[in-house]
């Protein structure tokens, strides 16, 4: 992000206007699976799911 700053800046040969790149301040939101759900996505990524040992 940082580069893209940069780059653009240079290349413009305008200031920094930080409302220009405000979107990256936006917080992320939290997103929550199931444990079911985190199975399927796991097994989806190739991954062996082993049943726990007890």
């Amino acid at each position: 992000m940082l580069l893209t700053v940069i780059y653009n800046i240079l290349k413009k040969k305008e200031p920094y206007n930080a409302e220009l790149y405000k979107k990256s301040d936006i917080p992320l939101v939290s997103r929550e699976i199931t444990v079911e759900q985190a199975i399927l996505l796991a097994k989806a990524q190739g991954y062996r799911i082993m049943p726990s040992v007890t």
